[in-house]
């Protein structure tokens, strides 16, 4: 049996192999990305494009010749970035299960009528920015009270990633970062060093059913969020990355970099402003609910893991006893009511 965080990596072998394409011989750059070809504004103040890709290649699978770009500044802390097939719909974390607002119908036809876009375009909030290279397609997040640039995906030859890859089992995309930036986040995994990312450490996100007392490996969740940390001119900054994607995944932290392949879905962006810690969860929290509060008796009490803990509860704290029998009786009749 392999181990839990080489799932998505041996996924990526297998790919390549039924492909032709030895392993050893993969390149670090993969084709030469998209093309903007259109763009435009919704009538709820989002801008919608299109991009074509700009060569096909096979590595991994044929490119999605076709990919829709929106972009909204939902609230005044928070901006999206949701890139899909443009003629296709593909797998997303189900809107009902993290109600969300949707994206904008994919369009049968892509006009081609329109005016080319311009190299460079910026898409302001209160807070972020959004900008654009058209050609190859490149977008960057920057922080207007300080400039800072938060989310930079442009590729340059000096780069150790290339442009952005878009294929049916295969997605990828990077981002540079200052090399003082401080990165938390990635779980849910039993990484040695703790939640903080140290550059060269692989982090793969691809959910497993066991138990926490092993190191290096993956655990119930999939959180592909990060919150980044940075002393600008001597003030602490923060904000945080959300990839709403519940496909197996590796991340690639460099120090410099921070590259994510995925085996599928879409890149579906939320960047939180922050611009403290607190702030971060706040608004991170807003997005995909709030944890609700549990009582102390009723927590670890599926499956023998959590038998330990019940008995000392209920041996110690005898009043912790009658609310546990309660819950237990309840939740026991209606197993018997599914099962039946």
């Amino acid at each position: 049996m392999f181990p839990s965080t080489t799932y998505a990596s041996v996924f990526l072998v297998l790919i390549l192999c039924f492909n032709g394409v030895s392993p050893s011989s993969t390149p670090t750059k993969i084709g030469e990305g998209y093309r903007l070809i259109s763009i435009e504004e919704t009538r709820d103040g989002g801008i919608l494009g299109h991009l074509q890709v700009k060569q096909k290649n096979n590595i991994y699978g044929p490119d999605i010749p076709l990919l829709q770009l929106f972009v909204k500044h939902e609230t005044q802390d928070r901006l999206r970035i949701h890139i899909t097939d443009a003629e296709k719909s593909r797998w997303e974390v189900p809107y009902n299960l993290l109600p969300r607002e949707q994206p904008p119908v994919l369009k049968q036809t892509i006009g081609r009528s329109r005016k080319n876009p311009i190299t460079v375009q910026e898409f302001s909030g209160s807070e972020l920015i959004f900008s654009y290279k058209a050609d190859p397609f490149s977008f960057a997040v920057k922080r207007k009270s300080n400039g800072q640039t938060l989310f930079n995906t442009s590729s340059d030859n000096c780069d150790p990633f290339g442009e952005m890859v878009f294929k049916d089992q295969y997605l990828e995309i990077s981002t540079k970062l200052p090399k003082d930036a401080s990165l938390y986040g990635l779980g849910e995994n039993t990484q040695p060093h703790g939640i903080k990312l140290y550059p060269g450490d692989p982090y793969t996100l691809y959910t497993t059913d066991i138990s926490a007392i092993n190191l290096n490996a993956d655990l119930y969740g999939s959180h592909p969020v990060y919150m980044d940390l940075r002393n600008v001119n001597g003030q602490p900054s923060a904000h945080s990355v959300l990839l709403l994607n519940s496909n197996g995944m590796d991340v690639f932290y460099r120090g410099t970099s921070l590259t994510y392949k995925i085996i599928g879905g879409v890149f579906d962006f939320y960047f939180f402003s922050g611009p403290s810690p607190l702030a971060v969860v706040d608004q991170y929290t807003t997005l995909i609910g709030r944890p609700a509060p549990m009582p102390y008796w009723a927590l670890a009490t599926r499956g023998p893991r959590g038998a330990p803990l019940i008995h000392r509860c209920t041996s110690c704290c005898p009043k912790f006893y009658l609310p546990y029998m309660r819950w237990k009786l309840i939740n026991q009749s209606l197993i018997a009511i599914t099962m039946h």
